[in-house]
């Protein structure tokens, strides 16, 4: 599946997530104090199935992300992920990614913002996870959330598959913060639920069927009766030359921009002064998927989780 998955990103506003672990890391970097000079964010992320814009390969395996991001004050980050797949006795390392990047808002209170980076891939060919056919990509996002009610963002990433095709995915996503419980003085602290619904849409590779018809002429055996003028000429033609009409099947690779998936999750997030706890169900519905193999749609629901704290320095 991996030579046909799916396709992705640019637009000028967006940033369609590399991966789930990545747009955590982010969300991270811009909701932090712009006190220091440099913030610095360690993390140990566990996934039960990493998926790209709802898309999921066959041979996926569960996957442990170290990841460090350094902040400035002034928005610019730098982040680095490693990719561990714990697959039983075939773990191992399978590479990392490194995105450099900048966190922007445009107004005080960051009602609205974004952030713009670019996301270059160290992942073996033979990796079974789905990133591993990419080179690189380019991604952005912009978000509105007036009054703090109803987080909106858009986003699209560009990417550079290492077969040479590029690509595009957008991202459009709702999201809302709950506040179970706030503590410490500055009530930062404390348990928060954020339900949020996404949907992807983006170019994706396919192969579609058709059907040509064709006129060829054959010949055909004529059987031969025994009359006076054979006996006599014995070297009459015996074949009669016929037009029939042949049907072949072709198939031809396509692209084409579509739906491809919708996502709702929950992260649930404890923050303990420099320390976070995400605990994130995922509950994803794809949309026009093939089995390469078969032919055949394969659109059903499934679910993943993943879980993982990081802490800032």
């Amino acid at each position: 599946m991996k030579k046909y998955k799916l396709i992705m990103l640019l637009i000028i506003m967006g940033s369609g997530t590399v991966s789930f672990a990545q747009r955590t890391v982010t969300d991270t970097a811009s909701k932090k104090p712009q006190v220091k000079e440099l913030f610095v964010n360690a993390g140990l992320q566990y996934i039960s199935n990493l998926t790209y814009a709802g898309r999921r390969d066959d041979s996926s395996v569960p996957l442990l992300l170290p990841t460090l991001t350094l902040v400035s004050k002034h928005g610019f980050f730098l982040s680095a992920i490693g990719y561990f797949d714990l697959n039983g006795s075939k773990s191992g390392a399978e590479g990392l990614s490194i995105t450099p990047g900048y966190v922007f808002g445009f107004d005080s209170k960051k009602y609205y913002g974004g952030t713009i980076s670019a996301t270059k891939f160290f992942i073996t060919g033979s990796s079974p996870i789905i990133l591993s056919s990419f080179n690189a990509t380019i991604d952005g996002s912009l978000y509105a959330n007036p009054d703090n009610i109803v987080k909106l963002s858009i986003g699209g990433s560009y990417r550079f598959d290492k077969n040479n095709k590029n690509d595009i995915i957008n991202t459009a996503e709702l999201s809302k913060e709950i506040f179970a419980v706030k503590t410490g003085a500055t009530k930062l602290n404390g348990l928060k639920l954020t339900p949020t619904a996404s949907l992807y849409a983006g170019t994706q590779s396919f192969y579609q069927t058709y059907y040509t018809e064709s006129q060829v002429t054959r010949s055909v055996e004529t059987p031969q009766k025994q009359t006076p003028i054979n006996i006599l000429f014995p070297n009459q033609p015996k074949q009669t030359i016929i037009t029939q009409t042949v049907t072949q099947e072709n198939q031809k690779e396509v692209r084409k921009y579509q739906l491809l998936a919708f996502s709702g999750s929950m992260p649930v997030t404890y923050v303990i002064n420099k320390v976070q706890i995400v605990f994130t169900p995922y509950l994803i519905k794809p949309f026009n998927q093939v089995d390469y193999v078969s032919n055949t749609s394969k659109n059903g629901l499934y679910f993943l989780f993943s879980a993982g704290a990081s802490v800032t320095f």
